[in-house]
């Protein structure tokens, strides 16, 4: 009797779990992996597709950054130019999910993606589950940032390398922010509280949103809570990064 209830209780929680990992984050790696020098993944292009249709995230040995939106996945090379991303690509690190919008909240008054992002914590449910964001906005003036690949050997953090990132400068572009909301208690594995990307309307010009002023002041942020958050580590063997991480400990600030 007792194995026929155990049995039960195992066949509703596995039902119940595929059911809530329909409406999940999948997120490949850590934030604390790329701040010790993790820069290799053995997930493809082809894979992430299969996880969702809205992401972003970075190639191996940072060879781009990643948007993915509308199922597309887009390669900014480190010159700015953008391209389709070829499937056999692969991915060190990465957030994706099915997009569907839940909550919808106009805004107004935001001049600057500083002043967003303080608005968006205020209307966000709960300050402690994820969301997946997306906002249409025409930009007066846009930085974004963008990735060079490293040697294959190179273990220097992702804090070090970003002060010598390119960066792109934009005036009077439109296009979609592509991100999420990670409470502070995960900050280990993605930036918190927020990680954005950006991709124009023409498909031509992304990156990682580093500042910007709005050209209107009133546009609408569109949220998916998500209720599940999968985590998926490289299971290729990079002995660099383990050598690395025991000797500086996880605890490295970025």
């Amino acid at each position: 009797m007792i194995k026929l209830l155990l049995i039960g209780l195992t066949a509703w929680s596995a039902c119940i779990s595929a059911q809530e990992n329909k409406d999940g984050i999948f997120h490949y790696s850590s934030m604390d992996a790329m701040r010790n020098g993790v820069y290799t993944g053995n997930l493809t292009v082809k894979d992430v597709k299969k996880k969702g249709d809205f992401g972003l995230g970075t190639y191996n040995f940072l060879d781009g950054e990643l948007v993915m939106l509308d199922g597309s996945v887009y390669r900014i090379v480190s010159d700015g130019s953008v391209e389709i991303a070829d499937h056999k690509r692969e991915i060190p690190f990465g957030s994706f999910t099915f997009f569907k919008k839940e909550h919808s909240e106009e805004l107004r008054n935001v001049k600057t993606v500083e002043e967003l992002m303080k608005n968006i914590r205020e209307i966000l449910p709960s300050s402690n589950r994820f969301y997946a964001i997306k906002i249409e906005a025409v930009f007066k003036e846009l930085t974004l940032g963008g990735a060079i690949k490293v040697n294959e050997e190179d273990r220097t953090g992702i804090a070090d390398l970003m002060k010598t990132r390119p960066l792109y400068i934009n005036q009077n572009i439109k296009g979609t922010l592509v991100g999420f909301y990670s409470p502070s208690y995960v900050g280990g594995l993605d930036l918190s509280p927020f990680h954005f990307h950006f991709i124009s309307e023409d498909r031509k010009v992304g990156g990682h949103l580093v500042e910007g002023t709005f050209a209107f002041s009133k546009f609408t942020v569109q949220l998916d809570e998500k209720n599940t958050y999968e985590v998926m580590l490289p299971n290729n063997d990079n002995k660099g990064y383990r050598s690395k991480w025991e000797s500086s400990g996880a605890n490295s600030q970025y």
